[in-house]
């Protein structure tokens, strides 16, 4: 799937239809054991199969499971606007530009600087403070690893 992160013509936030990611006994060892949540969510086209969507109550494929909002480059803590359209905060994703994968979730947990003893119940960064300064550590102790360049996605999801 190609998802263009970078159009500046898309609004702050967006919504995809997307299926749900359990964190099964192959997942877990993927990742070495270090992300322990049941389930994953995440803005990440590797572990979840996504498209796009106009608004949150946009017709939906019969496959869709959920819908995720994705706020790109946020500067704030959480916002409120989803959370009263039924969505539920789920934490902050370090997303490559480039490819829309996760250096949390989807790269077999091989970054020390990600501290996924503290991630949120869905495998997410708690706080955009600990966003900022994971994806600061990210660049200085891996400057050579593409997914260490990652921009900061605020997640939301609503259960269809």
């Amino acid at each position: 799937m190609s998802i263009d992160l970078l159009n500046p013509t898309h609004p702050t936030i967006r919504y995809f239809g997307a299926n749900r990611c359990i964190n099964d006994d192959e997942v877990k060892s993927f990742n070495q054991r270090k992300i322990t949540c049941d389930e994953i969510v995440s803005f990440d086209c590797g572990l979840l199969e996504m498209y796009e969507i106009d608004n949150p109550d946009a017709p939906l494929r019969s496959d869709t499971e959920q819908i995720v909002a994705v706020i790109f480059r946020p500067d704030l803590e959480p916002a409120i606007y989803p959370e009263g359209i039924g969505f539920t905060f789920c934490g902050y994703d370090l997303v490559e530009d480039a490819t829309a994968i996760s250096a949390i979730t989807d790269c077999g947990a091989m970054f020390k600087s990600i501290p996924y003893e503290r991630l949120t119940e869905y495998g997410l960064l708690p706080t955009y403070k600990d966003a900022v300064l994971t994806q600061l550590a990210l660049v200085e102790e891996d400057p050579c690893e593409n997914h260490a360049y990652c921009m900061i996605c605020e997640i939301w999801r609503k259960l269809v």
